[in-house]
């Protein structure tokens, strides 16, 4: 055999044998790639939405300081997301692709963090891809993907559950206070995104005292105390520090923590909570989907049968972890005491106080979608031993010098398990994105981006909520298109326009965004003067005074008069007094025709002008109600992007 040949047969040989010694971890990095490439893919089915679009405005207009980022925002305290938010404001604002990309990086870092902590916890035991493969594959998190404020708070928590606890493993396996003090310091990288990682000591001090530390419960619950003190000291005052800067925070706030409505409203939740969404969405649910009413977001609805028989099973998984080792009730407890404090107390004390909330909060995904990363540390702690420490369980599984069965009923169950598991999963992500859709939300921002840029000089912009499938009425005056619009403005742009939320004066050609997102001439919708006869089109006044009668009484909803009017040069600047109502305000006249616009409350049978200089006026139709985009007319821009 030629040398180069023999060479090249060692070679292969010696990879293979790496291949084999590493088999785990390429397992892991694989399936962390695979997710990466469907995510990436399922990202871009969505948009910015609500929440988003405001926190972006707010970084965009605060210089980057601690007041910033101390900002309130619905009762939550995280700079660390405001930051990112700053710097994606002034980098790509509303631009997907760079959002969905800060997205999947965190996505690989919290993937990349699970495999390194299972590793720790259990070694390089093949096994330990089953419980990767369910937290990368978990139906649950897919909704927190796709609304980017809630990835930002979500992922960043994710990554400091498992890189804390990995840290601390290691301080407790060698004693050195690094470690303690790199879990510290992935504690306080979670508090930076999300209040929920206050919870993160008391999930390291359970999983020690569970499974880290010899001898019956009560004793490793003392020895850990003892032997780690200084761990939960350094700990103890990151959290003194964080709860201190939260409450001031929420002296400001508009959302602080309460009683909730009623003890019924709490087991709506609660009890909901578990059975329509995490206990379907940990074994691959909910299957089926409930959409908002613009389609841009999704609840958990599973089918009533298979809610059930995720129930039945999820208990069965649970009672042949404790039959087979000892120890594993206390993996579920940790699991429940983590849904019971972080995922369901701030909403108890933080959101339940309407009527009817409970509901609506029990199918919300997100609030256990970090859920899924204490589930996958607990569901090994259940069945394996942790690497490292001496088998205390008894019982078949993991025992020291047993040469286990190649493939038995309990791997068989298995198998099916996480076979219906992944199916369930893939079926759910599909059902996800074809009962929500983001391209109208879309197609909005990149009309109004166009229409902003292409307004011509002087035009007047009618300062209206933007369409809810963008932000609800909820956020107010924030939600206003002179700021969520106005921001795109190119600077040459900006100084063209002009934004007007009650508009007053004469106004040519007042514009007003569609719910396309492009600009139309805005036209008053309510009621309109009657026909005139004249062959002019338009009434002079008598005697300095016209009395102009609606074809029906302005409604009482009314916000808005216009009036058209033709004036000679003769009386221009001269004041025209316009009465509608009990309102009487003044204009000065413009040589021209011309529309002029009131600002206005209420109904009226006519409108009256008068004044003693105004001979040379005539006054043409008068419209009161609500401005709103024309329905025909040009638009700006003239060709819309597509919502597909």
């Amino acid at each position: 055999m030629p040398a180069a040949d023999s060479e090249t047969v060692i070679g292969w040989a010696e990879l293979a044998a790496l291949a084999r010694r590493h088999q785990v971890t390429i397992g892991g990095l694989v399936l962390i790639v695979a997710q990466l490439i469907w995510k990436g893919q399922f990202l871009g089915h969505f948009f910015f939405r609500q929440d988003d679009f405001q926190i972006l405005d707010l970084a965009r207009r605060s210089s980057f300081s601690w007041s910033y980022l101390t900002s309130d925002s619905s009762g939550h305290l995280f700079p660390g997301a405001y930051a990112v938010a700053w710097v994606l404001a002034r980098v790509a604002l509303y631009n997907w692709a760079v959002a969905s990309a800060v997205t999947l990086v965190l996505i690989a870092a919290c993937s990349l963090a699970a495999l390194r902590l299972l590793r720790a916890l259990f070694g390089n035991r093949p096994a330990i891809l089953i419980p990767l493969a369910i937290y990368l594959a978990s139906p649950l998190a897919f909704p927190d993907y796709s609304w980017w404020i809630s990835a930002l708070e979500s992922l960043p928590l994710q990554i400091a559950i498992f890189m804390s606890l990995t840290a601390h493993v290691h301080y407790v396996r060698t004693g050195r206070f690094r470690h303690a003090l790199a879990a510290a310091a992935w504690l306080a990288f979670g508090l930076l995104f999300f209040e929920k990682a206050l919870v993160i000591p008391l999930l390291l001090f359970a999983v020690t005292a569970g499974f880290l530390v010899d001898g019956r419960l009560r004793s490793a619950v003392g020895a850990s105390v003892v032997r780690y003190w200084r761990a939960w000291l350094l700990q103890a005052g990151l959290l003194a520090g964080y709860l201190t800067v939260l409450a001031v925070s929420l002296r400001t706030s508009s959302v602080r923590p309460g009683a909730p409505g009623s003890l019924s409203e709490v087991y709506t939740f609660t009890w909901g909570l578990v059975k329509n969404t995490l206990l379907p969405g940990a074994l691959g649910g909910p299957w089926q989907w409930f959409p908002t009413t613009d389609s841009t977001y999704a609840y958990s609805a599973p089918p009533p049968a298979l809610s059930l028989a995720a129930s039945i099973v999820a208990i069965a998984v649970v009672a042949g972890s404790i039959l087979t080792r000892r120890r594993a009730w206390r993996a579920w407890v940790i699991l429940a005491g983590w849904v019971v404090l972080a995922d369901m107390l701030p909403v108890i004390i933080g959101r339940l106080r309407s009527p009817g909330e409970a509901a609506i909060f029990a199918i919300e995904t997100r609030y256990v979608a970090d859920a899924m990363a204490v589930l996958v540390i607990c569901l090994g702690l259940a069945f394996w031993p942790v690497a490292g420490r001496r088998q205390q369980d008894g019982g078949p599984a993991g025992l020291p010098g047993r040469r286990q069965e190649r493939f038995g009923p309990a791997k068989a169950i298995t198998a099916g398990l996480v076979g219906a598991f992944m199916v369930g999963s893939l079926w759910s992500v599909q059902d996800y994105q074809q009962v929500t859709n983001a391209g109208v939300a879309r197609a909005y921002i990149a009309n109004a981006r166009n229409a902003v840029d292409e307004a011509p000089g002087g035009t007047v912009i009618v300062d209206q909520l933007v369409p809810s499938s963008l932000m609800l009425g909820i956020f107010g005056r924030n939600g206003d298109t002179s700021r969520v619009v106005g921001a795109m403005a190119s600077p040459g742009a900006a100084r063209r326009a002009r934004w007007a939320l009650r508009p007053a004066g004469t106004i040519d050609k007042l514009m007003a965004f569609g719910p396309d997102g492009r600009l139309y001439l805005a036209t008053v919708t309510g009621t309109v003067s009657e026909p005139i006869a004249s062959r002019s089109g338009c009434l002079a006044p008598n005697r300095g005074r016209l009395v102009i009668p609606f074809a029906s009484a302005a409604p009482n909803w009314t916000q808005t008069l216009r009036v058209g009017y033709l004036a000679g040069r003769q009386v221009s600047g001269d004041l025209m007094t316009v009465i509608y109502g009990r309102s009487v305000q003044q204009l000065v006249i413009r040589a021209g025709l011309h529309s002029a616009y009131f600002a206005e409350r209420g109904g009226a049978a006519s409108v009256t002008v008068q004044g003693p200089a105004i001979t040379g006026l005539c006054v043409g139709d008068a419209e009161a109600g609500i401005l709103e985009p024309s329905s025909t007319g040009p638009a700006i821009p003239a060709v819309a992007a597509t919502s597909g």
